[in-house]
């Protein structure tokens, strides 16, 4: 079997939207993600009255509501959505919407609310075009949403673990079933699409602290300027900051994993100087590592 890697792929790869090919789309979404982080934050069941209503509001993490019974109309930003029994409706996050029933019905749903990040930055629902209203009991388990709601009232051991696997699946079947060849609305797609290349030396390169932002430059074959726009664009942040984000993000890992003392996973982070380590761990985590290690808040 061959295997590709963007490093080899080129514009060709990935024709004219929306007719992609499948094994391009196949290898990006896979990239996308064995990056993926999925945070927990609650899955709760409602019972709504007749004269509840959802004014316009901006969140910080995405959600999406699997509506039991009742209707409604949903706004988000300028699109306008109607959803009913058994839907699923998809709020990526930071996207201003706001939710309205019919006078005198009641409503029942279950809201699952999350962190879905790429590289512990880019929202996932974003990047996938994953917003609106998905109908389709047949390959839409509602039972995901129950068992959800249920673990998170419970709270047995582990049940984040499990809470943040159960998210996955229900994202990865709804791009299987819904998303395939449809990438017209991915927002910043093609831009992300070009730095490819150089977050794959990131990732290969993570533990060499002489990587430089003028190496992903030039294995983009760009301007540094440039190089830096496309970073703050797509992340919010510089090249240098993004590694060093990577970075402490694989420190967090092999502190929670490993018994490797602190200077040996500064070194296997890509930190040569490690009262750099500790300022960076310090600024990024707000902690030490040390006491991110002994304590189970983080």
């Amino acid at each position: 079997m061959i295997q590709k890697s963007f490093s080899s792929m080129h514009s060709e790869d990935f024709p004219a939207y929306p007719f992609v090919r499948n094994e391009a789309w196949n290898i990006m979404l896979e990239h996308l993600v064995s990056h993926l982080a999925i945070i927990p934050v609650s899955a709760i069941h409602y019972k709504c009255t007749p004269v509840w209503r959802l004014p316009p509001r901006n969140l910080q993490n995405s959600y999406w509501t699997l509506l039991i019974s009742g209707h409604g109309t949903i706004m988000m930003n300028d699109n306008v959505y109607q959803a009913g029994p058994g839907d699923l409706i998809f709020f990526p996050e930071g996207i201003r919407h706001s939710f309205e029933h019919p006078e005198g019905e009641s409503l029942e749903m279950i809201n699952v609310h999350f962190h879905a990040k790429v590289y512990g930055l880019m929202d996932f629902l974003r990047l996938q075009g994953l917003e609106g209203v998905f109908h389709d009991p047949a390959v839409l388990p509602e039972s995901i949403s129950h068992d959800l709601a249920r673990v998170f009232a419970l709270k047995p051991p582990c049940y984040q673990v499990f809470m943040a696997q159960l998210i996955k699946s229900l994202l990865l079947n709804v791009l299987y079933h819904f998303q395939h060849g449809t990438l017209t609305g991915i927002t910043g797609f093609k831009q992300l699409l070009k730095l490819f290349p150089a977050l794959e030396m990131i990732e290969q390169r993570l533990d060499d602290p002489d990587l430089k932002q003028s190496d992903l430059a030039a294995k983009l074959r760009i301007s540094g300027v440039y190089l830096r726009k496309m970073f703050n664009s797509l992340f919010g942040e510089s090249p240098v900051k993004f590694i060093n984000h990577r970075r402490i993000e694989r420190a967090c890992k092999l502190l929670r994993e490993s018994d490797l003392p602190v200077k040996a996973i500064a070194e296997k982070s890509g930190f040569r100087d490690l009262q750099f380590f500790y300022r960076v761990f310090g600024r990024t985590i707000g902690t030490t590592p040390a006491r991110y290690r002994n304590t189970s808040d983080f």
